[in-house]
This record gives C-alpha cells, sequence and structure tokens, in this order.
C-alpha cells in the first residue's frame, strides 16, 4: 500500500529520501517545495527531480488530499463554508472568513467530536468517526487556497484557526505535524502568531504545544463552576477547572501575548453579574483576553442567547476590572458555519 506524502514533515521526508529512496538528503525539501510552494500534486511533475528518483517515488509513494464537494457563500458575512470529501467518502467542513486583508480559515482535526459538549452540534448531531491524517488536515488549507486561485480571489489564507470539527488536542500527533508544515517556510510558512489552537480543555500536551510552536491558545471555558461546566461539558469531569487553570499557567507568554477565554452567552445561565464576578476571580492569576461568544442556536440545546443589554453589562464589569473583553460575532451563521454548527448539512450548498 502506498503512503501519502501529505502526511510527513520535513524530518520524516528526510529519512525517507535518505533510507528508502537512497537519495540525497536535499532532495526533501525539494519534494516539500514542489507540495506547498507550487501545489504540485503529481509526483511526475516534479521537474528538478530524476526521472529515475520519480519512478521510486511513484513506487512507494502517492499525493492523495480532500477534495471540495460543495460551497456555501454568505455574501453578507464573506464567508464561504466548504464540504471536503476524504478518499474513504467520509466528509468534513471548512469555514473561510475574509476581512478586509485577513483571511482566516477555520479547519477540522476529525470527522465528528467524541466531547458531546451540549451546546454543540458537532458533538451532538454527529457520530464521532475517527481523526483526520496530516494530509486530512493540511489538505483542507491546500483545497481552499488553491480555490481562491482559481477563482481568482486575490486573498491568500493569512489566518488559521483549529476550530472546526473535532478537539485537536485529542488528535495531537497529527495536528502536531501539520504545525510543522504550515510554520515551515520552506513549505506555507504562515508566521506563529496568525495560529490559534482551540480546546475545549484536555489538559494532556496543552502547555507543551502551545510553548513548542509559540502559537495562540483559546480555551472555551464558558462556565465558571464545575457543576455547572460539567453538565454541559462532559470533558469537565475529568479535566476540573483548577486543574486545566493549572495547565494553562504553564504557557510561556511574551509580554504582548494573551491566553484567550472562550465565554458562551447563555441566556439566565451564565450571563448574570455575579458569573462575571466568578469569572475574574477564578482568572485572577493569568493573563487573559475573554472572547464572549453569543450562542448560536442548535437543535441539540434549547436555550436562548443572552440579551445585548445583558451582553454588554457583563462586558462593561469585566473591563471595570481591566480584563480586555472582545465579543465575538460569528460569521456563516446563515450557512451553519458559525461556532457550534459545524453538522455537514448540504442546505444550500451549490455544487462544485
Amino acid at each position: 500500500m502506498k503512503q501519502n506524502l501529505l502526511n510527513f514533515n520535513l524530518k520524516e521526508l528526510e529519512k525517507i529520501v535518505i533510507h528508502n529512496l537512497n537519495e540525497p538528503k536535499f532532495r526533501a525539501k525539494q519534494i516539500f517545495q514542489w507540495l506547498y510552494k507550487k501545489y504540485t500534486f503529481n509526483i511526475n511533475n516534479f521537474s528538478n527531480i530524476s526521472k529515475s528518483t520519480k519512478e521510486k517515488l511513484n513506487t512507494k509513494f502517492e499525493i492523495k488530499k480532500p477534495q471540495i464537494h460543495h460551497i456555501s457563500y454568505c455574501e453578507q458575512d464573506n464567508a464561504y463554508k466548504f464540504l471536503l470529501k476524504t478518499e474513504d467518502e467520509k466528509f468534513i467542513e471548512s469555514i473561510l472568513m475574509i476581512c478586509n486583508k485577513r483571511v482566516t480559515l477555520c479547519i477540522s482535526c476529525m470527522i465528528g467530536c467524541p466531547l458531546k459538549c451540549k451546546f454543540c452540534a458537532t458533538g451532538n448531531e454527529l457520530k464521532f468517526i475517527r481523526n483526520l491524517e496530516v494530509s486530512e488536515i493540511v489538505g483542507q488549507f491546500l483545497e481552499i487556497n488553491k480555490y481562491l486561485q482559481k477563482n481568482k480571489i486575490k486573498q491568500k489564507i493569512t489566518n488559521i484557526v483549529f476550530m472546526g470539527m473535532g478537539e485537536p488536542l485529542l488528535n495531537i500527533e497529527n495536528v502536531t505535524k501539520t504545525l510543522e508544515i504550515l510554520t515551515n517556510n520552506d513549505a506555507i510558512g504562515i508566521s506563529k502568531n496568525k495560529i490559534t489552537i482551540s480546546t475545549a480543555g484536555i489538559i494532556q500536551g496543552l502547555s507543551e504545544i502551545i510553548n513548542k510552536f509559540g502559537i495562540k491558545l483559546a480555551v472555551s471555558l464558558h462556565f465558571t463552576t464545575d457543576k455547572q461546566r460539567s453538565n454541559f461539558m462532559p470533558i469537565n469531569l475529568k479535566y476540573p477547572i483548577k486543574k486545566l487553570l493549572e495547565e494553562i499557567k504553564k504557557i510561556s507568554l511574551n509580554k504582548r501575548d494573551y491566553i484567550t477565554i472562550e465565554y458562551l452567552m447563555l441566556k439566565n445561565i451564565n450571563d448574570t453579574l455575579n458569573h462575571a464576578k466568578k469569572l475574574v476571580q477564578i482568572l485572577s492569576h493569568l493573563k487573559v483576553k475573554i472572547n464572549l461568544i453569543p450562542y448560536n442556536p442548535t437543535k441539540t440545546l434549547s436555550v436562548k442567547t443572552s440579551t445585548e443589554q445583558q451582553l454588554n453589562l457583563f462586558a462593561k464589569y469585566l473591563r471595570s476590572k481591566f480584563i480586555p473583553v472582545t465579543v465575538r460575532r460569528s460569521k456563516g451563521q446563515k450557512i451553519k458555519g458559525g461556532c457550534g454548527q459545524f453538522v455537514l448539512s448540504k442546505e444550500n450548498h451549490e455544487n462544485f
């Protein structure tokens, strides 16, 4: 069975080139550049590599990535939702959000999600099937950037957030390899400051991966007590708030860096002034920015989002305690591409 070249980071590819192909080490960098700089996915078109080397490559390796199956576009938000099909005919979703020169790609790392957070459609309406391979994670970037080029859309992807389907830290090996490719200047070469990993609160590997790459972290906290958080987010039973915050404290931050705390605003559930006070209390020892998120309706949770008045009061209190606050106005809600709405819906999709 042939191996997929897109599943290897540069160090792995160098070992393959030296030991499997009996070729010089620099050949790996050439292959890397063909894949990630020149978007060439046919080994026979690697023009600066000899015919005999290409024959050896073709014998043992192939290049496979997810293919765009459907596209939805929300003109109001200038946001695209891409439904991509994997080699085993499963589906994943990615969201592209264009805001002036900032073009953010929200990518998935799993097919479905095993965490079952009550407010998230991905974990409740879809069965968890499997982790995505490196080729399937980085392949989302390759396919969508290629789409932009093909359709003469001038913008290029500038930012990447691991906030799509799945929990990145439960697929940490493949996410780590993907980050190595994304940040490698001989490959995609995206700045570490332009990449964010979001977690629902997995502790294992959290501080290590953030410290290793120097990327940004967003933590989906959403609640201020273990009782309430465990009710809505079962993962809290294994990794309670105290342990999660202790792990976050291990992250090395530069002067201008901070940890983003995601806080979902649910009407009359977690949005009172007392909740805001408790939030300030438990985060007092951390350098954070709080991102308030109006709840995007799903079939799995029949609650309402906080009123604008309550959201503003909540934010005002946090700011009075000198905590930076933003309000995330999710893009792509009309195409079910907002936070927590990734459910592989084909409604309103256009054939591609």
